[in-house]
């Protein structure tokens, strides 16, 4: 189980969803340079995974939903509040245009 989970349905094409979670994945990135080391796409463009200091996570969509799990290290766990605040902000900012 991750340490942040987040589902958020939506109501976009898939086309739109699709560089919804990509405004996000670099927003994060460029909001947190130094701990975001990785970001990998897969074929169709559904899912990232980001590797970085201190956390795994991915980033996907489907039809109607989108999922954020994140997984913390031990000394970025006191950090998960904060680290999901930004996400759920980023979400609410680009899922709601």
């Amino acid at each position: 189980m991750s340490d942040i989970s987040i589902r958020r349905k939506h109501s976009f094409s898939p086309d739109k969803v699709q560089s919804t979670i990509k405004k996000v994945v670099e927003t994060v990135q460029s909001e947190f340079p130094s701990l975001v080391s990785d970001i990998t796409w897969n074929s169709d463009q559904t899912e990232a995974k980001v590797k970085g200091k201190g956390f795994t996570g991915q980033f996907s969509f489907t039809g109607d939903e989108v999922a954020v799990d994140i997984d913390l290290s031990f000394f970025a766990k006191p950090f998960k509040g904060k680290v999901e605040e930004k996400i759920q902000e980023r979400l609410n900012q680009f899922l709601s245009e």
